[in-house]
């Protein structure tokens, strides 16, 4: 398996899908990926809960604002994708999603800690974070963790596990793709994807009132 990118391996990452995004053709790519017809070269989509437009070999935020690189990186990934096919609906963990067997510590748990860190111990905190990102909560799972869905990208939906701590276990939070994932975005995309989830809820507990780290109403940053 790869070894992990520095932030600036992910940076030079992101640059180069929106460097070549710029030859990717709206009309072509759009329909096949769920976004519908490209309007007049436009395509609109709605990631993590905001709004972007891809126009003119160009990648932005609607409402004009600052954008992250890594979102409009992944976007940018997501959009160039020659993957066919609809869903399994069958939710895998990055490390199961490679066909190589993982033993030990998975990929995601380095990337998850800072949802433990800020959200662990405050399942109410982090439902309201979780709808401001885009999130729909789906209910209890069987394995009776609260299961939330995102849709950041037509056919990349992102499962989120929150198993909250009881007197046996600590909190655990799990990330999973729909099994159909690799066929659309390369395995790089959906460690990027996992990142750019972390961020958006993280972002998202600060809008909600509070850092995350503090018990709700008790942030003195609120």
């Amino acid at each position: 398996m790869a070894r992990a990118k520095s932030a600036a391996n992910w940076d030079n990452y992101c640059r180069k899908q929106l460097e070549e995004l710029q030859a990717a053709d709206p009309a072509v790519q759009a329909p096949a990926l769920g976004l519908g017809e490209a309007d007049g070269g436009r395509v609109g989509l709605r990631f993590f809960g905001r709004d972007y437009l891809w126009a003119d070999g160009t990648l932005k935020a609607a409402d004009g604002g600052e954008a992250g690189l890594r979102q409009l990186g992944l976007m940018a990934h997501y959009l160039m994708s020659r993957g066919r096919g609809e869903l399994k609906g069958d939710y895998l963990p990055l490390g199961r999603l490679t066909g190589i067997t993982v033993t030990g510590q998975s990929p995601s748990d380095n990337l998850t800690k800072p949802l433990l860190t800020h959200f662990g111990d405050h399942y109410q905190l982090f439902s309201q974070a979780a709808e401001k990102a885009g999130g729909r909560s789906q209910g209890r799972a069987p394995s009776g963790a609260e299961a939330w869905l995102f849709t950041p990208l037509p056919r990349l939906p992102i499962q989120v596990l929150f198993f909250e701590a009881d007197d046996e276990f600590e909190a655990e939070i799990k990330v999973l793709f729909d099994a159909s994932a690799p066929v659309f975005v390369a395995y790089e995309a959906l460690e990027l994807a996992e990142m750019v989830l972390v961020e958006e809820l993280l972002r998202a507990a600060g809008q909600a009132g509070g850092c995350g780290r503090c018990a709700p109403g008790q942030c003195p940053g609120a």
